[in-house]
């Protein structure tokens, strides 16, 4: 029985510009997180005593990588010691001033280009085919000039594409399932998507590394067995992370609250459990208040996160007064809501201690506003992650 056993990644993005925050020091420190992310996998390539690694496709942002990092990139490519096969991608396509061309790779390294696509590791008994980017945009890829599989080898197709999606205006060498399935190649290392994607023996791992909100969940690489006997090739894929971040939103409700200290409490109340050091956080803030909510005195509290941000995207609360006098179906649901709050305001005066009255209450007022919400707007909106 023959075996071959490697690692496939994808999308790495060395020198990712990361411009949802403007502060240079966080942009440097995700751009860290993406080449810590990146040895992770160049370790597991060692510990594994894997045969090669498999990178399709943007390992690399060309208008954004340096030397500096071209230089770091070479001299940990080659401690790999084994064969390492890249394709280009759209944002590190194989155009004429590409790094790709112009620099000087380590000798274990190949680049599968449209002047050279096909590479044969005959110590190996592998054959390794590359569809990759010219450009920063290219269309429908033809399927017909990719070679009939060989015999005695296993047959690798890499590809930077989108798989099973009908984008006609944006492209990026869209192709389906069926027609990668009747090349008959043993394994389809597939690249360009950020999220983990397997159907059978086509894989796609996403990025190592999440570079925006977009973007959450797991994210890693393959190790990847393939095992031939008699004339029958099996897959075997273990997805591992790597991944140094998690991008996290969460969204609160703020209606009710009569000080910044109540949403204050809310956030942490949403944030417990997570992790400084690891999540990048978005909240944004919901519901109808009265309050004038200072986003940057609420951001303070979280200053030692490496991203924290607060967005305000909640609306003035009801004028309760003028809806009093309102002859509608909102005033009259106001008037209704009103005469139950003032029951209920009595008889917490005469037992002010009573919980069960005062959780009563915080629901009236929060059916309150609700309730106009949904007569406002003809629907209702629940947000968020508090009191879940």
């Amino acid at each position: 029985m023959r075996e071959l056993k490697f690692i496939h990644c994808a999308d790495i993005h060395l020198n990712a510009p990361f411009k949802e925050n403007r502060n240079e020091n966080y942009a440097e420190t995700r751009r860290g997180d993406i080449k810590n992310s990146f040895l992770k996998i160049l370790n597991r390539v060692k510990d594994t005593n894997s045969d090669l690694l498999l990178i399709s496709g943007d390992l690399y942002e060309h208008h954004f990588i340096t030397r500096k990092t071209m230089d770091w990139l070479n001299a940990v490519l080659s401690q790999v010691k084994v064969p390492v096969i890249i394709i280009p991608g759209n944002h590190d396509p194989y155009i004429q001033n590409s790094w790709y061309r112009a620099w000087e790779w380590p000798d274990n390294v190949h680049i599968l280009s449209p002047d050279k696509p096909h590479i044969l590791l005959e110590e190996l008994k592998v054959s390794i085919y590359g569809i990759g980017f010219s450009a920063f945009r290219e269309d429908k890829p033809d399927l017909s000039v990719v070679p009939a599989p060989l015999k005695g080898y296993f047959n690798i197709l890499m590809l930077h594409g989108t798989l099973d999606m009908d984008f006609t205006e944006q492209a990026y060498k869209p192709v389906t399932t069926q027609e990668l399935k009747a090349l008959n190649y043993d394994y389809y290392a597939l690249g360009h998507f950020h999220k983990t994607k397997i159907i059978d023996n086509i894989a796609n791992p996403g990025s190592p590394e999440p570079l925006g909100f977009d973007e959450k969940g797991s994210h890693g690489a393959f190790l990847v067995r393939l095992s031939e006997s008699q004339g029958e090739v099996k897959v075997e894929s273990h997805f591992f992370e790597t991944a140094c971040r998690e991008y996290c939103e969460k969204t609160i409700d703020v209606s009710g609250c009569r000080t910044l200290e109540e949403i204050k409490i809310r956030i942490l109340e949403v944030v417990e459990g997570l992790n400084y050091n690891r999540h990048l956080i978005r909240v944004t803030l919901k519901g109808r208040t009265e309050l004038s909510i200072d986003t940057e005195y609420l951001k303070d509290m979280f200053s030692d996160w490496l991203y924290f941000d607060i967005r305000n995207e909640s609306t003035k609360a009801f004028d309760i007064d003028s809806l009093l006098k309102n002859p509608s179906l909102k005033g009259a649901f106001a008037r209704e809501m009103l005469i139950r709050l003032e029951s209920l305001e009595k008889l917490l005066k005469n037992d002010p201690e009573n919980e069960n009255l005062k959780r009563e209450k915080e629901v009236l007022d929060l059916a309150l506003t609700f309730g106009l919400e949904a007569l406002e707007n003809g629907k209702l909106e629940i947000w968020g992650d508090f009191g879940q």
